[in-house]
């Protein structure tokens, strides 16, 4: 069996445990435009960073390579992304390229902490602020207060404020609730 990673391919884990006195905590690792969000009890938090050759800290991390960005260079090699899998040969020839993922501090959601988190790849991004899509969660569950909320419901919520946006490039969203998931639901 052969794998194939495409150009640029970009990727976002988020690991959660729960400690022997039920807390929860979370973290996350990423390469590439695709993102985590979490807020937890209103206060948002970045679970990544992002990696294309525009973001300040990734300009950084070339120019302590030895070969710095000119300035208004946004693409090396035709690619807006310097870190992300796949592209073994890209990066055997320019070692401004980087496979090293992005690993967040660890976030503690207790038991009295209301908490979810968004997972969503650029096209989101690329036209929703993470603060906007907090508060977009945010005012469906309130709107839907008292139902069942779904997963589904809200992710999908989501995605139709990106496509009504009109983002141009694919979409993917997951939304995962660390109220219903302590709850059993």
């Amino acid at each position: 069996m052969s794998v194939y990673v495409l150009q640029g391919c970009t990727a976002t884990v988020l690991l959660i445990w729960f400690d022997q006195n039920k807390d929860c905590f979370a973290q996350c690792a990423n390469l590439g435009d695709s993102a985590c969000i979490m807020n937890v009890d209103g206060k948002p938090i970045a679970m990544t960073e992002d990696h294309r050759v525009v973001s300040t800290t990734e300009r950084a991390r070339i120019a302590k390579l030895g070969n710095p960005l000119k300035d208004g260079e946004s693409r090396i090699c035709g690619l807006n992304l310097c870190r992300m899998l796949g592209d073994k040969f890209l990066k055997e020839q320019d070692p401004r390229f980087s496979k090293e993922p992005y690993v967040s501090p660890v976030v503690q959601i207790s038991k009295s902490c209301s908490a979810f988190a968004l997972i969503a790849s650029d096209g989101l991004w690329d036209v929703i602020t993470a603060k906007k899509a907090a508060q977009l969660v945010l005012d469906y569950k309130e709107r839907n207060m008292g139902q069942e909320i779904s997963a589904d419901g809200v992710a999908d919520h989501v995605l139709s404020e990106a496509r009504n946006l009109r983002t141009k490039d694919n979409t993917s969203v997951i939304f995962l609730d660390f109220d219903a998931m302590r709850m059993g639901r």
